[in-house]
């Protein structure tokens, strides 16, 4: 797509979390992008859900305990901590414009994976302004085209919007996107095996900063 019919997306994205929001049974809005049979897609083209959660999700809830533990022992938010280190020290990061920063975190789950943050703390999508929206159409697309061209493969990979509960702990949360594949090497996958499925302990042989290093040096 591009960047303007991406704007068209972001723009469905606000105005569904908008309406989903105001459900009174709603307490989490979550939209997400698939691509690949890979993961389990049967559609061949990238494409979106959004769910509307009558609970806050387990991965937010622990989220949110770690950036209360964090504001109580420090006075700062979490994820704007975790920004301001990242620019600090530069070399996790791959991409960025006025208002959006992206970068492989220090913990990668996966051999790709980019987190994207808006450079100012906002709760969720319809918090964001007309410009950080025409922003982030161009930094999502760049961020998918180098990951798309790191292994000169077919992309599969998942697209996750982080965003604030609807009723509790706003104040806590820093809307940010997940995007991760499951690819390792051309031809090859990630699969979650003993130690990720069993007990949820993530092993990845790609170190953070070869990640990025391989993300920035792609051509566009």
């Amino acid at each position: 797509l591009a960047p303007a019919r991406v704007r068209t997306v972001i723009e469905a994205w606000v105005d569904r979390s908008r309406a989903l929001a105001a459900i009174p049974e709603v307490q989490q809005v979550f939209c997400f992008e698939n691509r690949g049979e890979e993961i389990g897609v049967t559609l061949s083209h990238p494409h979106g859900q959004i769910y509307a959660y009558p609970y806050v999700t387990p991965r937010t809830r622990q989220m949110l305990e770690s950036a209360r533990e964090h504001f109580e022992r420090t006075g700062r938010n979490l994820f704007a901590d975790v920004l301001e280190a990242e620019l600090r020290f530069e070399q996790r990061i791959v991409a960025g414009n006025a208002t959006w920063t992206a970068f492989v975190p220090f913990a990668a789950r996966w051999p790709l994976e980019v987190h994207v943050y808006p450079n100012r703390q906002v709760a969720d999508l319809p918090a964001l302004t007309d410009a950080e929206r025409t922003d982030l159409s161009h930094i999502y697309l760049e961020v998918l085209r180098r990951m798309e061209r790191v292994y000169d493969d077919s992309l599969p990979y998942i697209a996750a919007w982080h965003q604030a509960p609807v009723r509790v702990d706003r104040e806590l949360a820093y809307l940010h996107l997940d995007v991760f594949s499951v690819r390792r090497a051309p031809g090859k996958l990630n699969y979650l095996a003993g130690s990720e499925s069993a007990m949820g302990a993530f092993v990845n042989d790609v170190l953070p900063e070869e990640a990025a290093r391989l993300l920035r040096e792609v051509i566009l």
